[in-house]
């Protein structure tokens, strides 16, 4: 009787699986995102490598933000502050970035952690990637609202053509 019920259950899910509309047929375009310019903090001796490290975490974060039906969106960010500070046996760091669409708005994302002073690469990476994926979320957005405007434009122009 279980073996039957649960092919019954099994079966309806799969109908309901089968009657629903496919993924794909609301699918979103996928924009082509490019970081064009990472900036290091101003005289910092390691800034250089610390804008490698979080050029790599917004190409990361850029992959996992939905940027909508935006084509191709140049985006820009520049280290503001990078701040290390050890008080007693505590490590906090300070991490500001301001990152900006290519002749767009701009968004702010920062951040202070503290943690232990044996590891402070793994403390490192955890403040840039939580920057990172600040700062990339919000222009997502950015680019998204754009991205919409520009097609109720392109909506507007075209309705007004066909009525000429």
């Amino acid at each position: 009787m279980r073996r039957v019920s649960r092919l019954v259950v099994a079966l309806a899910l799969a109908l309901t699986a089968s009657l629903a509309p496919a993924e794909s047929a609301f699918a979103k375009g996928k924009a082509r995102v490019e970081w064009t310019r990472v900036d290091a903090p101003e005289g910092k001796k390691d800034g250089d490598r610390i804008a490698r490290t979080l050029r790599g975490l917004l190409k990361e974060a850029s992959r996992k933000a939905d940027f909508g039906k935006s084509g191709k969106v140049a985006l820009r960010a520049k280290i503001t502050e990078y701040v290390v500070e050890k008080k007693g046996d505590v490590l906090r760091i300070r991490c500001t970035v301001i990152g900006r669409v290519e002749g767009g708005p701009s968004a702010k994302s920062r951040v202070s952690f503290g943690g232990d002073p044996k590891d402070p690469k793994g403390l490192e990476k955890q403040v840039l990637s939580t920057v990172a994926h600040g700062v990339t979320s919000r222009l997502a957005a950015i680019a998204r609202s754009r991205a919409e405007a520009e097609e109720k434009k392109k909506k507007a122009a075209r309705d007004a053509a066909d009525e000429n």
